[in-house]
């Protein structure tokens, strides 16, 4: 089955990794939502790409040095003419545990592995075990081991690594490897398919892509238009 997973939402034309943006995609039949988790100051939960806050907000300076409650106040939204925050992990399992699965990015892994033991306690008071699976580099993934085996993994490539994907994907027990364009060609996928391994791409926004990327062997598509794929489908 072809599959699509709505990358931070529907992230081009909404405010990437808000509710509203995670409502949307729903609504407009994604499989998949994929969201980005780190923690703040105060070791909370909180859902962003971005390590620094002014591309993403009104504010500036480094997420990790702003407690959650400052950051609830700044407007996440302001590139979209959108009044809109951050929202925690927890919202998001609130809102749409079950509901779609659950493509979480860790951008780090805390303290002996607290990001992830939090993650855990989440799922397991939303009973998502079906419904969720990590995704990360190399540190995440051996914490992920560690801390939640039960939940899948899926090895992220990026273009600085060092790490060839399926030997990070295989070292790790990977369930997923999410591929970067131009980083992969049909001879890896067939390699991951045989190893049991699934395929993600990071990213596809056109119809033409979409047909493209599928044909070659594909499994999960990210897109940031999800309202395109909609369309595709039909």
């Amino acid at each position: 089955m072809k599959k699509f997973c709505a990358h931070r939402g529907l992230s081009k034309l909404m405010p990437e990794n808000t509710l509203p943006a995670f409502a949307a995609a729903l609504s407009l039949g994604a499989d998949e939502i994929e969201f980005d988790i780190r923690l703040t100051k105060d070791q909370k939960l909180i859902v962003s790409h971005d390590g620094t806050l002014e591309r993403i907000s009104d504010g500036e300076g480094k997420l990790k040095e702003k407690t959650l409650d400052e950051l609830l106040a700044l407007n996440i939204g302001v590139k979209h003419g959108w009044e809109v925050g951050f929202c925690t992990a927890e919202e998001v399992f609130e809102q749409f545990a079950n509901k779609i699965v659950f493509n979480m990015h860790l951008k780090e892994h805390g303290e002996d592995g607290y990001l992830i033991r939090e993650l855990v306690k989440l799922v397991e008071k939303y009973d998502a075990w079906k419904s969720v699976y990590f995704a990360g580099s190399p540190s995440e993934l051996e914490w992920m081991e560690k801390v939640a085996p039960e939940i899948p993994r899926t090895a992220i490539q990026l273009p600085k690594d060092t790490v060839e994907i399926y030997e990070m994907a295989t070292k790790y027990h990977c369930s997923g490897v999410q591929f970067w364009l131009g980083m992969f060609d049909e001879e890896l996928i067939e390699k991951m398919h045989a190893a049991g391994i699934n395929c993600n791409l990071y990213y596809a926004d056109t119809p033409e892509d979409y047909d493209k990327y599928f044909s070659m062997g594909i499994d999960t598509l990210l897109t940031n238009r999800m309202d395109l794929a909609n369309k595709w489908r039909k």
